[in-house]
């Protein structure tokens, strides 16, 4: 028993017993144990398990990095993912609304309205009216209506490219010879191209101009750009942008075409074009036509009874709220008619046809024009054309009033004064960073005139939601004679590299002999920052194209027949081209293609080079 008892303890001491070559064994085993537990921990880190580790690659085993074998392949450094700058908030933009001084009362203003014939005290419109932004107005590429879009702020499309010279070129001419009796048939014709005078200019898709009267050359010309010009003497032209060339039969439409025409936003081969006066073909009207076959679909407002004056004209350009097939559209009679085209388009079979229907008319006085009836001061009605922004109409008239309406339910927001005659159109702007909303507008001289025939003209602009002043530039003393002076053009707005920038051209200023000045104010404050002499007086608005660079060119056109290309940061004439005719008609541009008529009856293609 002793003896078991001995031999139990010798185990017990031999199993506590720790020789060398186990302790070797036992730290290798921790070691190798430590390096796994450290080798997953970074495949972890990485995004990857064992499993994700691609078989049969020659890397080191433990005993031989353990051992000073091949040093292992360094952990790769993952760079973390940039975290991706937050979607700016966009400031919210209240709804327009009046204030202190600019509401329908202040104003003295009171309207009716009629639907279908029968008055009515209030209006809906039958579908939400709300427009697009202006580079959403449409997906033509071109230039569609006066100043190109609801916003009236760019009558350009694409750029000039690349502008090594700064020349202007003149590349062809197209006469349109012939005349039309005004109205009153003593005070002689209209001819040639006038005020407003824009001309249209689209590339049209291929579908489209398939099925249109084009010339068959015309008509198979891939990527074909087309000139549509209302003008004076009554005619619609069609040209080809690239050489003058007609590309189907002129319409005669009957009337003088003092004011620009437009296209469908939505594409549609339709062309709305207003006549500026009678004739001998009876009272002036607004003409819709189809440009399959030139044919007049719809016509309004001659002799309308609802109108609150003698005198009808319709020289604003129509706008159209594609969504709904909608047409808002403010007279020179002093009525906004407002309706459902019911447009019915098959572009397989070639046809187009529209059935207006919920005709709305709303008509307005103002204190001010009822205090001028007695000595016919302070007329009413619409010259200008248009703005709209959201679900808001903004238009000038001709007793001096600035007026933003909701249109869909023509109730007037707020009134503005900016004292005389508005034939300008006036131009919006959304600054989307400060949520500024502005209008900027000037006026002819006309009631303002003093006992010298003379009157100061100054330029505005006017926020937008509230019809307040934000500033007031001191303008230029201007005459008044047989030519109507002051801004009679559409100012341009700075955009890109000229941003902080607007352009307008006052006529028969008192500061220069040739009575013609352009001139850049500072948007943010009015003040001036360079001006330029003509030589002679200007009707027709700026245009400003830009090359590739974004660099920014003016062109400036007078009554004596001088194109001018100003450089728009610093105003320094680059170039100067002589042409025959006033122009009083607005140019517009296609890439680097200006293109603008003449009272000389003539129609000019000019490129910047």
């Amino acid at each position: 028993m002793k003896r078991y008892c001995r031999m139990v303890r010798h185990r017990r001491r031999r199993r506590r017993r720790i020789t060398p070559k186990f302790l070797i064994i036992l730290i290798l085993f921790i070691a190798a144990l430590l390096m796994g537990i450290l080798a997953i921990s970074a495949l972890v880190e990485n995004g990857k398990t064992p499993a994700d580790e691609p078989q049969g690659t020659d890397k080191p085993g433990f005993f031989d990095t353990l051992f000073g074998g091949s040093t292992p392949e360094p952990t790769p450094t993952v760079t973390p993912e940039l975290t991706p700058e937050p979607t700016p908030t966009p400031i919210p933009i209240p709804s327009p609304t009046s204030t202190a001084g600019t509401s329908a009362a202040d104003f003295g203003l009171e309207s009716e309205m009629q639907l279908n014939g029968s008055a009515v005290s209030s209006y809906r419109a039958p579908a939400d009216l709300t427009y697009p932004e202006a580079e959403e107005y449409t997906a033509l590429e071109g230039v569609i209506t006066f100043r190109g879009n609801n916003y009236r702020d760019d009558p350009t499309y694409g750029t000039a490219g690349t502008v090594r010279e700064k020349k202007l070129a003149l590349t062809w001419t197209k006469e349109i010879p012939g005349s039309i009796a005004k109205g009153n048939p003593s005070d002689g014709t209209w001819f040639g191209v006038g005020w407003t005078g824009q001309p249209l200019i689209v590339r049209w898709p291929e579908s489209t101009r398939r099925i249109m009267n084009l010339y068959d050359e015309k008509k198979s010309k891939d990527g074909l750009v087309e000139i549509i010009y209302a003008t004076e003497n009554s005619y619609i032209y069609f040209l080809d942008l690239a050489d003058g060339s007609s590309t189907r039969d002129r319409i005669n439409g009957k009337w003088t075409y003092k004011g620009s025409g437009s296209l469908d936003p939505r594409g549609y081969p339709l062309l709305y074009v207003g006549a500026g006066d009678e004739g001998p073909n009876g009272p002036a009207e607004n003409q819709i036509i189809s440009l399959i076959d030139g044919r007049k679909l719809y016509s309004y407002g001659a002799k309308d009874e609802y109108s609150v004056r003698s005198f009808f004209g319709f020289d604003p350009a129509t706008i159209v709220h594609a969504a709904s097939d909608t047409v808002t559209y403010a007279s020179e009679t002093g009525i906004v008619y407002q309706f459902k085209l019911n447009t019915v388009y098959d572009e397989a079979a070639g046809t187009i046809s529209i059935n207006p229907s919920d005709v709305l008319k709303w008509r307005y006085t103002t204190k001010r024009s009822r205090d001028g009836q007695a000595n016919n001061t302070y007329w009413l009605g619409f010259e200008s054309s248009p703005i709209f922004w959201k679900n808001y109409m903004y238009v000038t008239d001709n007793c001096g009033d600035l007026i933003c309406f909701n249109v869909n339910t023509m109730e007037v927001v707020w009134v503005q004064d900016v004292l005389d005659d508005t034939n300008c159109t006036p131009v919006f702007e959304m600054n989307e960073e400060t949520g500024e909303a502005s209008i900027y507008v000037g006026t002819s001289l006309h009631w303002t005139v003093d006992g010298n025939n003379t009157g100061v003209i100054p330029f505005w602009r006017i926020d937008a939601l509230t019809g307040e002043i934000v500033w007031k530039a001191p303008g230029y003393r201007c005459t008044r004679s047989n030519v109507s002076g002051g801004i009679q053009d559409t100012a341009a707005l700075g955009k890109g590299k000229l941003s902080d920038l607007v352009y307008v051209a006052y006529a028969m200023t008192t500061e220069t002999e040739t009575r013609g000045l352009l001139v850049a104010y500072n948007k943010a404050d009015g003040t001036e920052v360079w001006k330029k002499h003509l030589g002679a007086y200007a009707w027709s608005s700026p245009l400003i194209l830009y090359d590739d660079n974004g660099d920014g060119y003016v062109v400036q056109c007078d009554s004596a027949g001088h194109m001018y290309l100003f450089d728009g940061r610093t105003g320094e004439t680059l170039d100067r081209l002589d042409l025959e005719g006033n122009f009083e008609a607005s140019p517009a541009a296609f890439d680097n293609m200006i293109v603008v008529g003449t009272r000389a009856s003539k129609i000019y293609g000019v490129k910047l080079k």
